[in-house]
């Protein structure tokens, strides 16, 4: 069903071009525990807080990617920045010889991602400017598409690290950026894809779009490497975001006001959808290390989320096109709420499985990690896709960057809330596996209660919501 509707001329450039990105930032996020505990000693709490504070920031610059890219150089240009950014962070990490220079790296990503990321996805909705009704649905094959890389990522990350070394899995990454800025340079080109919103370069806006990224790169160094300043950072950045939020609420009126009142109430939403999400590269990770019987590296597993998007996305991608004929889609916020019960099932699922290993004095299955997965990538298929396309469809025009940006990083703020809830699975290093697997059950039940009572919350702000993007009152 999903292949009858024909996407633009020049999709392709897009999923090709993110599908790179996301190659290297899953095999960051995928592995990043595992480097942090391995070569640079710190603890599971430390490890946490520092995995936390990447996986956020690489988010949080979204917003500042799509200001500048607003602002000062447009969608493609920012593209082609942040793929040279990308490049530079990945091959400082296979050259780093010491903490900082890792940190350093790890900071220039954070900024290539946050400059690429969002104005891909924003530049995107251009090429539906002539046909709206296929942009839903061209997001999700997008989504689905991109998911290639991070399957790559994922799983052949940790066969490279076991067998080639650290220098390999990240030299592979600056690899694939080099293609993605090659990618998109002669696709743009070739299909003259171009910012239709007519901005204006100079050298001065050239010059202080240099020297935002520079402050940029500079906070997100100081962000990953000292706990405190990335507590008070992140905070800052959370109150400053609804602050402008609430600004655009109250400058705007009649029906661009409710859709805006609406988007910031999803956005909220997402942010702390991320968080139970964002545990399968935490403490589900380490779960997977410490008290799984494995077949393969335990960073290696959560391609089996990436490979769920690519199996569900087709099929959920059907589900929405035999609704759209019945005119029985559901809405945006229902769909939401769905992706918190997925979350819940996939984490009663190991609760499930841990409390039988603890009853049986044995090791958790490798199979029930997968299922688990599984059920997490039918879920995010129900928030992050939508959300995507949600921003061009209840934001004003002119602002659909920064609110990109903005719905980006409340994926960001969400990472950041995942390596606070992941201190609950924190353990001593001499730890049994019989006191980790109840520690890790214990704190999966948290992530369980948690997104099961946001379920519940989303459920009842469901005809509210669709109220306000309908723009009635009654």
């Amino acid at each position: 069903m999903m292949l009858k509707q024909k996407q633009p001329h020049g999709f392709s450039i897009f999923f090709l071009t993110e599908m790179w990105e996301r190659y290297g930032f899953y095999i960051l996020q995928s592995l990043l525990v595992f480097y942090a505990l391995e070569k640079i000693h710190l603890s599971d709490s430390e490890t946490y807080a520092m995995v936390g504070s990447f996986t956020a920031l690489a988010y949080v610059n979204s917003i500042f990617g799509g200001l500048i890219a607003d602002r000062f150089i447009g969608y493609d240009k920012a593209i082609l920045a942040g793929a040279t950014l990308l490049c530079i962070g990945y091959t400082l990490l296979t050259f780093a010889l010491d903490h900082n220079i890792f940190i350093l790296g790890l900071a220039i990503v954070t900024v290539g991602t946050g400059m690429l990321k969002p104005n891909i996805s924003s530049m995107l909705s251009m090429i539906y400017q002539k046909s709206p009704e296929k942009k839903e649905i061209g997001y999700t094959l997008f989504y689905v598409g991109i998911y290639f890389g991070a399957i790559g990522g994922s799983f052949l990350g940790g066969f490279i690290k076991t067998y080639l070394g650290w220098h390999a899995v990240f030299a592979s990454a600056a690899i694939g950026l080099a293609i993605a800025f090659t990618t998109f340079f002669i696709g743009k080109r070739k299909y003259q894809l171009s910012d239709s919103r007519n901005i204006t370069h100079n050298k001065s806006k050239i010059l202080k779009a240099f020297i935002a990224i520079i402050f940029l790169i500079v906070t997100a160094f100081f962000g990953i490497h000292n706990k405190t300043m990335s507590d008070i950072f992140f905070t800052l950045i959370g109150l400053l975001s609804l602050a402008f939020l609430i600004y655009n609420i109250k400058a705007h009126t009649g029906n661009e006001r409710k859709k805006l009142t609406a988007f910031t109430v999803l956005t909220i939403f997402s942010g702390l959808y991320w968080a139970v999400y964002f545990q399968q590269f935490f403490s589900v990770s380490l779960a997977a290390e410490r008290v799984t019987r494995l077949t393969m590296p335990a960073s290696s597993l959560t391609a089996f989320e990436s490979l769920g998007v690519i199996i569900f996305g087709p099929l959920i991608n059907g589900l929405w096109l035999w609704l759209q004929h019945r005119n029985k889609d559901l809405s945006i916020p229902a769909k939401f709420s769905l992706s918190f019960l997925f979350n819940s099932l996939s984490f009663f699922t190991l609760i499930v499985s841990l409390q039988y290993a603890i009853n049986h004095n044995s090791a958790l299955l490798q199979i029930f990690i997968i299922i688990s997965y599984l059920m997490i990538a039918f879920g995010e298929l129900l928030i992050a896709p939508i959300g995507l396309a949600m921003v061009s469809t209840l934001t004003p025009y002119r602002l659909n960057g920064a609110m990109m940006g903005i719905f980006l990083m409340s994926i960001g703020l969400g990472g950041k809330l995942a390596g606070i809830l992941a201190q609950s699975a924190a353990s001593a290093q001499n730890s049994t596996i019989n006191q980790l697997e109840h520690i890790y059950r214990n704190s999966f039940m948290i992530y369980c209660g948690f997104s099961l009572l946001i379920f519940i919350i989303c459920l009842i702000m469901i005809k509210p919501i669709n109220k306000l993007i309908q723009g009635t009152t009654k």
